[in-house]
């Protein structure tokens, strides 16, 4: 009977956390609010603040856990294998961006996304200067570092946000900005010459 009792209280916290989480995503995505508060968690879940404070013992780690789980629903497609595959990243990663528009936009906006983009967008960078690293070695490092920046430049959710919000741009205007940006960096990188042996 224990065990069953065990059970039903790990699925119970489970549960319990996963309403806290799902509140402060909640309040975030359609308050439009920039900053959380447990309080603010609490009232939306239904429950008291020291409930949240027992599955989250500060407001930081209330934060990161709304980071980890914002980051989760987002669910960007992984960077290519292959330098030659980066300018149809964008079509990918947008395509993703617009079917989470309102969480995408929630994350832009709000305080957590220092979190993700801590995690996440770090990897993201370093997965493409190591492909450009990988396409051109004989390029010099300011080189290749300036053309893995303006690649992945483009393929975050702010450059989306930029294209779509700011220029006015359709979902398929957006992507093909970034894939020129993209595929103009890269010929850059292919035109810069090898050292003489």
């Amino acid at each position: 009977m224990s065990n069953s009792n065990g059970t039903l209280r790990s699925r119970h916290a489970a549960l319990t956390r996963s309403l806290i989480l799902d509140a402060a995503i909640a309040l975030l995505t359609e308050e439009d609010a920039a900053e959380l508060s447990v309080r603010s968690a609490a009232q939306r879940a239904g429950m008291s603040e020291r409930t949240v404070f027992r599955y989250f013992p500060a407001r930081d780690d209330l934060l990161d856990a709304v980071a980890a789980e914002m980051n989760a629903r987002l669910a960007p497609p992984p960077v290519p294998e292959r330098v030659e595959d980066l300018p149809g990243y964008p079509e990918a990663i947008f395509a993703r961006f617009e079917a989470t528009a309102p969480l995408t936009r929630a994350a832009l906006r709000s305080e957590v996304y220092e979190r993700i983009r801590s995690g996440d967008l770090v990897r993201r960078g370093e997965t493409i200067r190591r492909l450009v690293d990988e396409a051109a070695p004989h390029a010099p490092d300011a080189m290749r570092r300036l053309v893995a920046a303006n690649i992945h430049y483009h393929v975050v959710a702010s450059t989306w946000h930029y294209y779509r919000a700011r220029f006015g741009f359709s979902a398929a205007d957006a992507v093909a900005a970034a894939r020129l940006a993209i595929e103009h960096a890269l010929a850059g990188l292919a035109t810069e010459k090898r050292p003489v042996a």
